[in-house]
């Protein structure tokens, strides 16, 4: 296990860290504990909203296509902040599922 601790982000909104692993806790975490603490963090998803590029792209393709999406139970695995799950909503999914592995779930 990897201890979480409780941080602010730069807009003043909480962010989970994760907090120095103990030695004896350093040594049992793999390549999978790195790649989702890194998502974790608020900062990357921050980043990735502020992107209007990239994130008015996926509204686009997602709204555009409604006929894809309406009525139907949509499976956002890796959602993140879930924004493409809104997204999916707002396009007439029935029902939208949310899954994230990461601590970035807890703050969405």
């Amino acid at each position: 296990g990897q201890r979480r601790a409780q941080a602010t982000g730069s807009m003043g909104e909480p962010s989970a860290v994760a907090a120095p692993a103990a030695p004896e806790e350093a040594k049992d975490l793999t390549s999978k504990d790195y790649y989702f603490d890194s998502y974790a963090h608020f900062g990357i998803h921050e980043e990735m909203l502020k992107d209007e590029v990239r994130t008015k792209s996926y509204m686009r393709s997602i709204v555009q296509n409604r006929h894809l999406f309406k009525d139907k139970v949509v499976l956002d695995v890796g959602c993140g902040t879930g924004i493409l799950s809104m997204f999916a909503a707002k396009a007439g999914a029935k029902k939208v599922y949310a899954v994230d592995f990461s601590g970035i779930a807890e703050q969405a």
